[in-house]
């Protein structure tokens, strides 16, 4: 599955997303990094990794930070990705990316702060649940505790709380973004209509919510996953 990840095909993905003044603002390589995991191409996500780096080392203005930010967004991306795309998809594409990173680009310690209570966490997950569904979530936290309670109490409490409401390396828009390309590359399109029009909710232009619907919707393709309904657009 690496072949499909060509320089040809990332340049394709990386020409689909609108320019910006700084590399590391222009998603694409987020983007295309969540999708190719979701996709359960992990071996591809090292080559997005490296052509990027490539790209910040050619640029005279680029710093170490730069560097470490476009990492760390990667890496973060997929973090989350997993919480929808399932974990063993997401631990094998943050391994392949691990053995790829150079090694002053590691980090060794947690991002988020590992000392804040339950009590922390659970009020930071549901304040991005009701920021994320607005008006909405006073009947979708209902509707997913009468389910399963379970399913809601991680939901809001664990993966908002302590996955999706880390919000220091990769934004709401951008946490979005990374909604858009896991659901697309899961073949799980009912939802998505929804999470485009969040992204533009969290700041991003539609052009910029088309392309990373247009990137991960390639990926998915490429990798043969079986789309089986319509991929709603914006």
């Amino acid at each position: 599955m690496a072949d499909i990840a060509t320089p040809d095909f990332l340049n394709e993905l990386q020409s689909l997303y609108p320019a910006t003044a700084k590399y590391v603002d222009g998603d694409w390589f987020l983007a295309a990094s969540v999708a190719f995991s979701s996709s359960n191409c992990p071996e591809a996500v090292p080559r997005v990794l490296r052509h990027a780096l490539d790209d910040l080392d050619k640029l005279s203005d680029t710093s170490y930070e730069d560097r470490k930010l476009l990492v760390r967004k990667i890496k973060d991306g997929i973090f989350k990705s997993g919480i929808l795309s399932g974990y063993p998809k997401a631990i094998n594409a943050l391994v392949s990316l691990y053995e790829a990173t150079p090694e002053e680009l590691r980090d060794t310690e947690p991002l988020r702060d590992s000392s804040r209570s339950k009590e922390e966490v659970a009020a930071a997950g549901q304040a991005y649940f009701d920021s994320q569904y607005g008006d909405t979530a006073a009947k979708i936290q209902p509707m997913l505790r009468s389910i399963y309670p379970d399913l809601e109490h991680f939901t809001v409490k664990l993966g908002y709380g302590y996955v999706y409401a880390f919000l220091e390396v990769i934004s709401p828009k951008e946490t979005s973004f990374v909604t858009i390309s896991t659901i697309i590359a899961n073949a799980t399109p009912s939802q998505l209509g929804w999470h485009l029009n969040r992204a533009v909710h969290h700041g991003a232009t539609v052009e910029e919510v088309r392309a990373v619907r247009e990137i991960a919707l390639r990926i998915a393709i490429k990798a043969g996953v079986p789309l089986k309904t319509e991929v709603p657009i914006i």
